[in-house]
């Protein structure tokens, strides 16, 4: 599986550089942690749980803490992606023991504390969607997010629009759609039953009923 741009830093604590081969630890971690993330997306939570604390036991192997932080915010911003809150607890215990600037960065931008965030220090695809979202206009928005070329990337950027801004319909259908094409059940449900809240809310009543049956055929 494609490693994900907003794993900066894990990516380089997985792989390294050079010839030398790459501990155990470090391989099955790397590949627990992408079994995570796909069975979270496509809704298989316990399968995905189980992968994740896999994860996190062969990091202990190491005692490396900063690979330990990257791997929970990982899984935070998986949760961002489908619309879901997080448990910050294990990545805060973390970080109280062994403090990292990237990390604490991306965990303030997961939490939108947006005003803490340094655009240097992000993924380099988040830094003009928080550029826009800090002065941009709606249409100035949509278009950002529909440059993000990385689907769960973009699924992170769309979550943190609905958490933190109303999220336009235009939006809110191109992740339901991201989602839809990565077969990725979960995120799909998440988008489109904040769709057929929307449409409620502007009082199109049919939009959102045909949003609410293909939910059920969806769950069915």
């Amino acid at each position: 599986m494609k490693i994900f741009l907003y794993l900066f830093a894990f990516s380089i604590l997985v792989f390294g550089c050079g010839s030398k081969p790459v501990p155990d630890w470090k391989n099955v971690s790397f590949h627990r942690l992408e079994s995570y993330k796909k069975n979270y997306l496509i809704g298989k939570t316990k399968i995905a749980e189980f992968h994740f604390s896999k994860t996190i036991e062969e990091m202990k192997k190491s005692g490396d803490l900063k690979a330990m932080a990257m791997a929970y915010l990982t899984k935070y911003a998986v949760s961002v992606a489908v619309l879901e809150d997080f448990d910050d607890r294990d990545y805060l215990q973390i970080e109280s023991v062994q403090q990292d600037t990237r990390s604490r960065n991306f965990y303030n931008f997961l939490k939108g504390a947006f005003d803490q965030v340094d655009e240097s220090l992000l993924p380099g695809e988040y830094r003009d969607f928080l550029k826009t979202l800090r002065h941009g206009g709606e249409e100035d928005m949509k278009r950002e997010i529909t440059s993000i070329k990385d689907p769960l990337s973009k699924l992170i950027a769309t979550g943190l629009l609905v958490r933190h801004h109303r999220c336009p319909e235009m939006i809110l259908k191109a992740a339901a759609d991201t989602a839809s094409e990565n077969g990725w059940k979960k995120a799909l449900v998440a988008y489109l039953e904040k769709l057929q809240s929307f449409y409620e809310a502007e009082k199109e009543m049919e939009k959102a009923a045909n949003v609410q049956k293909r939910i059920q055929l969806i769950k069915d």
